[in-house]
């Protein structure tokens, strides 16, 4: 048993010691049965959210309408959730009604796809209702009950069923597959920050390339963001992106340079994506566009890099140039020996500059010269030391003089 787990064991002992049902529930019961890593714990009570709150001293009331309390345990916050059935959807999102109850079954009934459906006790028994390790034995993603319901309740657990064949790489059951054909047109009522960030979790997916195969195969990509206005970006990613992204910025740059009048910052504006995710794919696809200019990795382009653009500018150049243009290991020693990594390293400053420079006033021009100065160290020509510099700036002004 994972050690987290064994942390929140308590936590199930004393709700059980006061005359309540308890179990671990959902994605680390499944993660667990599958090795992989767990992040969180979600336990399952058949305890009122009150009566949560009142056995345990340190806890957060983040969803009690909705029967969820946050349980504070040796310094890790364990999320503990009433068993409950939930009714009508009408903004395809949350339910319109939230009824507490006393079977654990009911509660396992309302999830999306019976791999998440299952639950553990501290001992480690798995109760499944719903066959979920069979499917997880046959590698399938497959809804509780009847998949059109589910779909129609919050329509983008279909885009969660892609997002797990991206990370599992599973198969969608054939009646689950048909549902989403039939109701993808419902993913244009989610909030689109919703669609992102499985749209995100999908792309950095071990198995992208099935994912994207099931994107096209049931036509769910007609109902998302850009890919509605051009059906090719997604036949593209399909034949081109045969491994994950390494981060969201990676697949905006991407998606941009399949189709170059879709810009970056449309990207960002219909995804609604944030000002961090804009800032890094432009740096990508300014990094991107100055080695096809130049057809080598020279020291200015690696400069513009943030180290952690490093491994996804090499795996985008793999996507549209060719396998192993660059390698990962080949751009993080080249970045490695540059003799400055920001404008911080630099020997000089604006105000070294000035004094130089006394009967000139502050203005755009220092910035001009530092930049000048930045691509001399960069390229070899003069050496990052103070004196060097300053007596490169000397000259510089001599010549200005002239």
């Amino acid at each position: 048993m994972n050690p987290l787990f064994k942390e929140a064991i308590p936590i199930l002992e004393h709700l059980e010691y006061h005359g309540y049902e308890a179990y671990f529930v959902g994605g680390a019961v499944r993660d667990e049965l599958l090795n992989r890593s767990i992040s969180d714990i979600d336990i399952a009570t058949s305890a009122p959210p009150e009566e949560v709150v009142k056995l345990f001293e340190k806890t957060v009331p983040v969803g009690i309408e909705h029967g969820t309390v946050l349980v504070r345990h040796k310094q890790k916050s364990f999320e503990v959730t009433t068993y409950r059935i939930e009714s009508g959807y009408e903004d395809y999102r949350h339910p319109d009604k939230v009824d507490f109850v006393k079977d654990l079954h009911l509660d396992l009934s309302r999830r999306d796809f019976t791999i998440n459906a299952m639950a553990m006790n501290k001992n480690g028994d798995i109760i499944d209702p719903f066959h979920g390790q069979s499917d997880l034995k046959s590698n399938t993603i497959k809804t509780v009950n009847e998949a059109a319901g589910r779909f129609q309740e919050d329509p983008l657990r279909m885009m969660r069923a892609l997002r797990f064949v991206s990370q599992l790489g599973f198969s969608l059951e054939e009646r689950t597959k048909e549902a989403i054909m039939e109701y993808g047109y419902l993913l244009e009522k989610i909030a689109v920050e919703r669609l992102a960030i499985e749209m995100e979790k999908l792309w950095l997916g071990k198995h992208i390339q099935q994912a994207h195969q099931h994107l096209v195969h049931t036509d769910i990509y007609r109902f998302l963001p850009c890919f509605n206005k051009d059906h090719d970006l997604v036949h593209k990613s399909q034949l081109h992106v045969k491994t994950p992204f390494s981060s969201l910025s990676e697949a905006i740059t991407c998606m941009h340079l399949f189709n170059e009048s879709f810009t970056i910052d449309y990207w960002c504006k219909e995804w609604k994506l944030s000002n961090a995710v804009k800032k890094d794919s432009l740096q990508l696809l300014q990094a991107f566009q100055a080695y096809m200019q130049y057809k080598e990795l020279r020291p200015d382009i690696l400069y513009q890099l943030q180290p952690q653009l490093l491994q996804p500018f090499a795996h985008l150049t793999t996507i549209l140039i060719g396998e192993h243009v660059i390698s990962e290991a080949d751009l993080q020693m080249q970045y490695d020996h540059l003799p400055i990594k920001s404008r911080n390293d630099l020997a000089i400053n604006g105000n070294d500059i000035l004094k130089l420079k006394p009967e000139e006033r502050p203005g755009p021009w220092i910035q001009e010269l530092i930049k000048s100065l930045e691509s001399k160290v960069l390229f070899g020509t003069v050496k990052n030391n103070k004196e060097e510099l300053q007596e490169w700036v000397r000259a510089w002004n001599r010549q200005e003089k002239g």
